[in-house]
């Protein structure tokens, strides 16, 4: 299988073909500019050995004024090929970087964003879109390496033919010794490529964990840990043991590239010695002038650095083109949903701006306000998570009519968070059917059935934009601003957001403005619930939405849920087992499976495990708190 994979990845020259067209297509002008940078990159070499060559003619004249011609048109010539690989340089690194920022990162981003859930958040595809990231991230790596190595890398091979050519002419031994010099370097380098292949991952996991210790230790919520529980030694402990690991591939890899200067060095020594023995035998013998000797010296230089070039070349711009092959292997993961482009109901203007292919249908966009509330049915739905061999969910059935409260109840890890996940097409079942008023979740496009859903998540923490781009999810000219202050004013934070110099326009946290505002664990979750409200979806998720609020503010924004749920059908997700007085009926899930199922009533008088669990909340809440709310508030 893996044989299998390599064998499909791209080789050099599909990748150079792939980066110089998407960057011919986006800039037509580099066309002319690639083929003048690569004549005068050629060339003024040649130029640059003339000078001293020229010099030894005007003076072996006799004549002064032959002399100053003679370099003053080398010279001027020299100074403006120079001036034009500088401006062609210049303009070249611009391209070479614009074409992998707006083209292949923008594409990787893209991807991130629009591809299946389930191809970002299991550790091995972290693994893959973290190798991927490499291959665009950088001005080094991978897209713009490719780029520029090939760009070079003609210009080596043009070298190599031109300058070659005129040492055949002077003497083929010359030039077979700096092949055999070339061919043992080649095969030296690509031992140090083959070590670089295998142990890729050696480097790609210690980089992708020092990224993560480097977010977190300037996380503002991990820093309160990190100073209140003096974690800096463990973080330096940590970090330090990533570098460690790092260092140790880095240098067992130089290590294999230090062999290639051995050979050099010694082949070095072998062909500067018949070069000089051969022309020096030329200039005394009459065959050629002092002048020609200079020439045919810097022809054997050159020629010797473009041969030694080719060899690292290549094998720098095979290294870059597998790192941009870990691109294309991200780009490529599958996604199982079938995806389509829709307009989301965030706003009445906002288009998606998902990776659509050219095989991918386009939906208009759904309006919600016209769509009646659906029927949810899991049918002996069983998940597994990627790289575990025990399923979360096992053959899970149940049915929930649409406008019907369903409340989904039960301990830590019993799989209520992978049925939230399963439920918002993040994933699909491992075994078994989803069905959306008896279409699968496919058969609707699952962008056309995302945008049904108004959810609130346990774990989600708000964007690091302004208050409205978070509640509305679009540009703010796009914004019902009426709707929006509504949500504010229903969620309880509109007061909170009238304060704010900025208002509405405060940004979230002061990662992207000095003045950002950070909020409180119960205004955060205030200000999701006014998100879900704004989308204001015919389906209702609500997973432990009042856990960061205090017992008045939970009792208050239960209300609220109770006429967010109104005329749709919603699936509230709690371990608080009273918390669900609203719901019509309360599925338990234990053990990835549904034990008991039923409304509140009938579960105590069953006396399962439900009562159980609900009578240990039950004395805890009346120990902690000297009142029996929690007990009261579920049988009202």
């Amino acid at each position: 299988m893996e044989k299998a994979q390599k064998e499909k990845r791209n080789n050099i020259f599909q990748n150079a073909f792939i980066v110089y067209k998407a960057m011919f297509r986006r800039y037509p002008a580099a066309v002319p500019l690639v083929l003048v940078y690569i004549v005068i990159s050629v060339s003024l070499p040649f130029i640059n050995t003339l000078i001293p060559a020229m010099a030894i003619r005007g003076i072996t004249s006799g004549s002064v004024k032959t002399f100053l011609i003679y370099i003053a048109v080398t010279a001027c010539f020299f100074c403006v090929f120079s001036a034009l690989k500088v401006f062609c340089e210049k303009k070249m690194q611009l391209k070479h970087t614009y074409t992998r920022i707006s083209v292949f990162m923008l594409d990787f981003i893209k991807k991130a964003i629009n591809t299946d859930y389930l191809n970002i958040e299991p550790q091995p595809k972290q693994k893959i879109m973290g190798k991927g990231v490499q291959g665009v991230s950088s001005n080094y790596d991978g897209a713009e390496r490719v780029s520029t190595l090939t760009l070079e890398f003609v210009i080596i091979i043009l070298g190599v033919f031109s300058y070659g050519t005129a040492i055949f002419i002077l003497d083929w031994k010359i030039l077979a010794i700096t092949l055999g010099m070339f061919f043992v370097d080649v095969l030296i380098r690509n031992h140090a490529v083959r070590y670089g292949d295998s142990h890729r991952e050696s480097f790609s996991e210690p980089w992708r964990k020092m990224n993560y210790y480097e977010r977190n230790s300037m996380n503002i919520s991990a820093g309160k840990d990190i100073r209140i529980f003096g974690l800096k030694k463990l973080f330096d402990y940590h970090f330090d043991k990533m570098i460690n690991v790092y260092k140790r591939f880095r240098y067992h890899y130089q290590l294999k590239w230090y062999y290639p200067t051995i050979s050099d060095t010694a082949f070095n020594f072998v062909r500067d010695w018949a070069a000089y023995t051969l022309l020096i035998h030329k200039v005394l013998s009459g065959q050629i002038d002092a002048a020609t000797f200079t020439i045919y010296l810097g022809v054997i230089a050159n020629f010797s650095m473009y041969i030694y070039d080719v060899s690292m070349h290549f094998a720098n711009l095979r290294d870059a083109s597998h790192q941009f092959n870990d691109y294309h292997d991200f780009m490529k993961q599958k996604d199982l949903f079938k995806h389509t482009e829709v307009v989301s109901t965030s706003s009445t203007t906002t288009k998606s701006s998902a990776v659509v292919e050219p095989n991918v249908a386009v939906v208009e966009p759904v309006e919600t306000t016209a769509k009646k509330a659906p029927s949810i049915e899991f049918k002996n739905v069983s998940f597994t998570y990627e790289g575990s061999t025990k399923p979360v969910l096992t053959n899970v059935s149940f049915k929930i009519s649409a406008d019907e409260r369903i409340a989904l109840v039960g301990n830590n890890g019993a799989g209520k968070t992978t049925i939230v996940k399963l439920l918002c097409g993040l994933y699909q079942p491992t075994s078994g059917e989803i069905l959306i008023d008896g279409k699968s979740i496919n058969d609707i496009g699952v962008e056309k059935y995302q945008d049904l859903i108004s959810v609130l998540f346990q774990d989600t923490s708000p964007i690091a934009l302004s208050i409205a781009e978070n509640v509305c999810g679009c540009e703010p000219q796009d914004a019902d601003k009426a709707k929006f202050k509504a949500c504010l004013e229903k969620a309880g934070l509109l007061a909170k957001v009238n304060t704010l110099p900025k208002k509405e326009e405060t940004y979230i946290t002061q990662t992207l403005d000095e003045k950002g505002v950070v909020l409180s664990g119960g205004e955060t979750q205030k200000l999701l619930l006014a998100k879900a409200m704004y989308k204001d979806g015919p389906m209702l998720i609500l997973d432990e939405p009042t856990s960061a609020l205090d017992p008045i503010a939970e009792s208050t924004i239960y209300e609220e849920y109770n006429q967010m749920a109104s005329h749709k059908t919603a699936v509230f997700i709690s371990h608080r087992l009273a918390s669900t007085k609203f719901c019509d009926r309360i599925l338990f899930l234990d053990g990835g499976q549904i034990v008991e199922e039923g409304t509140h009533d009938q579960l105590m008088a069953k006396g399962g495990k439900y009562r159980e669990i609900f009578d240990i909340q039950s004395h805890y809440y009346k120990e902690g708190n000297g009142e029996e709310r929690l007990s009261g508030q579920a049988r009202q």
